[in-house]
């Protein structure tokens, strides 16, 4: 008898610890501000060429990230070039967020109509 409360505590504590430990895990998703779509370019300095494709450029939090083009294109069916005069529409057509506390690097990004968001992998600015 003397072991039956111990046994309903230890439980009851594993429980409320597995509990606690589940809310400390949330997810802090930061939406994606949309600020420009980039040409693809080259740069070429005296024995250097950097050759960059196209990219979307968007601010999550305090980090500037560039998609690809491609990305938008393979995974959302989205060609950014298409909007390269008119970010109003391509704002409207596709949205973003970042998981602030992932570290992968990968934005969610939601055509409007859709409940699914698609994992597009992003770089940082340079």
């Amino acid at each position: 008898m003397k072991l039956f409360p111990i046994i309903c505590t230890t439980g009851f504590t594993l429980s409320a610890i597995a509990i606690l430990s589940a809310c400390g895990n949330r997810t802090t998703m930061e939406a994606c501000n949309i600020i420009e779509i980039e040409d693809a370019e080259v740069e070429v300095d005296i024995g250097d060429v950097d050759v960059e494709r196209g990219e979307v450029e968007m601010v999550c939090g305090d980090k500037i990230l560039d998609v690809t083009w491609g990305q938008f294109r393979r995974r959302l069916r989205i060609d950014p070039g298409r909007y390269k005069n008119n970010l109003t529409a391509f704002k409207r057509q596709v949205s973003c967020v970042r998981d602030e506390r992932s570290r992968r690097k990968e934005v969610l990004c939601q055509v409007p109509g859709s409940n699914n968001f698609v994992a597009l992998n992003f770089s940082y600015d340079d």
